[in-house]
């Protein structure tokens, strides 16, 4: 079994997405957000096809997202095994990045700082 990889990407402040980063044929296990975390969910968009960013959902057509974010803490979420989370594989010969999403109304919202997240993927 390969090991995960960590990929780091950044929410600038005052701005909702990460810069993007490539899946290399993995798929996403995790996200690390920081204890400094604008209140809001964490949602995925992908590339596709080049220059155009779709959001993730699931088989339901309800935008995939990790919920229960805190803001006080940095965490470690994983995008699969969670009662409330949709067991989806997000993966992709294209990139994708990371969102921070409202809770109520899912749209994108800004954080106040620059936020370093960490994606975790692995191997199917």
């Amino acid at each position: 079994m390969a090991m995960p990889r960590i990929v780091a990407v950044t929410i600038s402040s005052g701005a909702a997405t990460s810069g993007a980063f490539a899946f290399q044929g993995q798929r996403v296990i995790g996200v690390v957000v920081p204890s400094a975390w604008t209140a809001g969910d964490v949602s995925f968009e992908i590339e596709y096809p080049s220059g155009t960013w779709v959001k993730v959902v699931d088989r339901a057509g309800a935008l995939y997202k990790l919920t229960g974010v805190a803001t006080s803490a940095a965490e470690f979420h994983l995008t699969a095994g969670d009662a409330n989370q949709a067991d989806i594989v997000v993966m992709g010969a294209g990139d994708g990045r990371v969102v921070s999403t409202n809770t109520a109304s899912e749209a994108n919202v800004n954080q106040g700082a620059d936020r370093s997240v960490a994606v975790i993927l692995a191997d199917q």
